[in-house]
């Protein structure tokens, strides 16, 4: 008889639905640079395990359900950021992330390098009020 251990388990299916969800939000984030997606999974491994459980407080789930896959609700991810907690923080860090990946993917490489270095450097370092629009303004 073969015991699977549980935080395995859940440790596989929280990254299964990090991927879908990573896919479904942003696309394919393996071009970017490694530092970008070490960012994404970082912020997602925060994310989606509260997200996934707001979907089953909300549809009223058994404990333990996990969905087949993920795609935000944009609905839902706006209810959360009205949580005076940590929720509101990573719910921010989400949101605001994917903002700056959806802009970082639309520029050429090729033809802006020092902006695209900079929006890399933006996401890395986590920062909260330099955006895509504000270097393409500045620029």
């Amino acid at each position: 008889m073969v015991v699977k251990n549980s935080t395995t388990t859940n440790n596989q299916e929280t990254l299964r639905l990090i991927d879908s969800m990573t896919k479904s939000e942003i696309g394919d984030i393996e071009q970017l640079p490694q530092q970008v997606v070490s960012r994404i999974r970082d912020v997602y491994t925060e994310f989606v395990p509260v997200y996934v459980e707001m979907i089953r407080i909300k549809n009223n789930h058994p404990i333990g359900w996990q969905p087949t896959d993920l795609k935000a609700d944009a609905e839902m991810v706006e209810d959360m950021l009205h949580f005076f907690s940590d929720y509101q923080h990573i719910t921010q860090a989400f949101k605001r992330l994917n903002r700056q990946v959806r802009g970082l993917l639309a520029l050429d490489k090729q033809a802006y390098p020092h902006r695209y270095d900079e929006c890399v450097e933006s996401i890395v370092s986590k920062n909260k009020t330099h955006s895509l629009m504000n270097s393409i303004i500045e620029w």
